[in-house]
C-alpha cells in the first residue's frame, strides 16, 4: 500500500492541515488561559498544542517546499507559489522560536502577566501569518487546480450508472401521545 493514495500528487495536500487545527487550538486554549491565570493546566495544554503545531509546520513546509520544486508552473501561479512559501517560511519558523519560548514559560519562568500578554500577542502574529498562508494556499487549489487531480467525468458517470441513487424511505414517526 503507498504512503500517498493515487488521487493525491504529493504529501502536502494530507499533511497540510495538521499544524492550522494544532496551532489554532493553541491560541484558543491560550486565550482561555489569559482569562483564567491561575489555571496552569490550560498554560501548559496551550505549550503542547504550539510544539504540536510548531512540528507538523516544519513538517508541512519542507512537503510543500518537495512538491513545489517537483512542478513546473506558469510565471503567474509561480509567483503565487513563491508568495505561499515565503509566508509559509515566515509562520513556521515564528511557530518553531515561538514553541521554544512557551516551552520556558510552562517549565522554567514563572511568568508574569505583561510576558503572558506579549507572548499571546506574539502568537496572534503568527497565527495572522498562518491565516495569509492558509488563503494563499486556498488559491492555489481552488483558483489553479494545485495538490489535487481532476476526477475523470466518464469514470464518475459510469459509477453512476452502475449505482443509481435509490431514494431514502423514511420511518413513520409515532407521536408520543
Amino acid at each position: 500500500m503507498p504512503l500517498i493514495p493515487a488521487w493525491a500528487p504529493n504529501l502536502h495536500p494530507l499533511v497540510v492541515h495538521f499544524p492550522i487545527a494544532l496551532l489554532f487550538a493553541a491560541g484558543a486554549v491560550d486565550a482561555a488561559g489569559l482569562v483564567a491565570p491561575g489555571r496552569r493546566l490550560l498554560r501548559d495544554t496551550a505549550t503542547w498544542l504550539y510544539i504540536g503545531g510548531a512540528a507538523t509546520a516544519v513538517f508541512t513546509y519542507f512537503t510543500g517546499y518537495t512538491a513545489a520544486h517537483a512542478g513546473a508552473f506558469s510565471p503567474e501561479v509561480g509567483l503565487l507559489v513563491d508568495a505561499h512559501a515565503g509566508r509559509a517560511f515566515a509562520a513556521t519558523w515564528l511557530f518553531a522560536f515561538f514553541a521554544s519560548l512557551r516551552l520556558a514559560m510552562s517549565y522554567i519562568l514563572r511568568p508574569r502577566r505583561a510576558l503572558r500578554l506579549g507572548a499571546f500577542a506574539v502568537a496572534l502574529v503568527g497565527l495572522g501569518a498562518l491565516v495569509q498562508t492558509a488563503l494563499l494556499g486556498a488559491r492555489l487549489v481552488f483558483e489553479h487546480g494545485l495538490g489535487v487531480q481532476a476526477v475523470a467525468v466518464a469514470e464518475s458517470a459510469e459509477r453512476t450508472e452502475r449505482a443509481p441513487a435509490q431514494p431514502v424511505e423514511r420511518a413513520e414517526r409515532e407521536d408520543p401521545e
